[in-house]
């Protein structure tokens, strides 16, 4: 049975424990009483899991895991494919997460790991993070319209085999841009097709589709939303900005008339996808589910990449960044998403301040206040 102090030397990837004058002392020792303090009962696999959700947890066990995944659509089976997961991959994906500041990422394991149990496949922590960060499952999927799917999470899982995590930021690129292609409906998947010939098909029908929009003034036009309570207040209130370290413009998609027309000229899915208008991402936007931007060069139309962002129970991450066609928008506009996640999870940052100066001359004091938002 591995104790608490062999738990923290795994999860810290450190061969000893932190001596008393260290900084991390305090926080291993509470890591070890609280490990050690779990029954038996509850797989030392399941803690990491355990420990990174115990603030939201009734109970610190595996029930108290349980019933908390329930709510984000754990079934007993998925239960039963986590329980059977490593410690060695179980920490590996909670080293991930936590590298991107995530705590609430088991939530978001609930899904894939049902779709991974239902596709009969070996889960991996490479195939897991990339189903949970490309939104990738087979709820209300049903027969015969889940054999696409399930075919797309094979090929993904042999495409991922022994491959280490660094390739999960592709593979999720990737497999947004065939889970959008399955989504439209009429592909030519089959048992013997890879994962790079999905992808590929999945690029050239984003790529024809985007150069086949239908007219807008052709389409339905849905009424605005009567209310929006729910969606998030832009970090600052400010829903337009210039960025100071790259000089890009940042402009906050609100109505759903942004979204298809970001949509139009980016040649992908966030508002009109084969010709017809899509509502998800509004959706999402609506429900306060996430955030989307635009990024653009000052005087230019066209955007240089869309930005999604996403948060569950409170925890905020970079679902997509994209360029025109979904092509990889550049490190200015992925350093610009990472600082917006940043801004979001921490509410971003208004700053006051006085400035006080003295008239030598007249003998008067002079006092000046300023207010100024930070994004990170």
């Amino acid at each position: 049975m591995m104790n608490g102090q062999s738990l923290y030397k795994l999860l810290s990837g450190s061969p000893r424990l932190p001596k008393p004058w260290e900084d991390t002392y305090q926080d291993a020792q509470r890591f070890i009483a609280w490990a050690d303090a779990i029954p038996e009962s509850t797989p030392r696999s399941l803690l990491p899991m355990v420990w990174a959700v115990k603030d939201r947890l009734t109970y610190q066990d595996g029930g108290g895991l349980n019933g908390f995944l329930k709510e984000y659509g754990l079934t007993k089976k998925g239960w039963k494919a986590l329980n059977q997961l490593s410690i060695e991959h179980v920490v590996s994906i909670y080293r991930y997460f936590a590298s991107r500041g995530e705590t609430a990422w088991p939530a978001r394991l609930a899904k894939p790991i049902d779709a991974i149990r239902e596709s009969a496949i070996e889960p991996s922590p490479a195939l897991l993070i990339t189903l949970a960060d490309a939104d990738i499952s087979l709820e209300g999927v049903n027969p015969p319209y889940d054999e696409d799917w399930k075919l797309m999470i094979k090929a993904l899982a042999t495409e991922l085999s022994d491959k280490d995590l660094s390739v999960c930021a592709q593979a999720v690129a990737d497999a947004i841009l065939v889970r959008d292609y399955i989504n439209g409906g009429d592909v030519d998947i089959t048992r013997s097709t890879t994962w790079p010939e999905m992808t590929a098909m999945a690029r050239r029908y984003i790529e024809e589709m985007s150069l086949d929009i239908e007219d807008p003034e052709e389409q339905d036009v849905i009424e605005a939303p009567q209310n929006l309570n729910r969606v998030v207040p832009t970090p600052g209130g400010q829903d337009f900005l210039v960025d100071a370290n790259t000089g890009l413009e940042v402009v906050r998609l609100l109505t759903h008339q942004d979204f298809i027309d970001e949509s139009d000229q980016m040649g992908h899915c966030i508002g009109r996808w084969n010709g017809k208008i899509q509502h998800g991402y509004f959706n999402k936007h609506v429900n306060g589910e996430g955030a989307f931007y635009s990024f653009r060069r000052p005087g230019e139309r066209r955007p240089i990449a869309t930005l999604e962002l996403g948060c569950l129970d409170g925890d905020w991450r970079v679902c997509q960044v994209r360029g025109p066609s979904n092509r990889d928008p550049g490190p200015d506009a992925n350093d610009l998403a990472a600082r917006l996640r940043e801004a979001h999870q921490v509410g971003g940052c208004m700053k006051e301040s006085t400035i006080e100066f003295i008239n030598p001359i007249a003998n008067q004091n002079y006092s000046l206040e300023r207010t100024y938002s930070r994004y990170f």
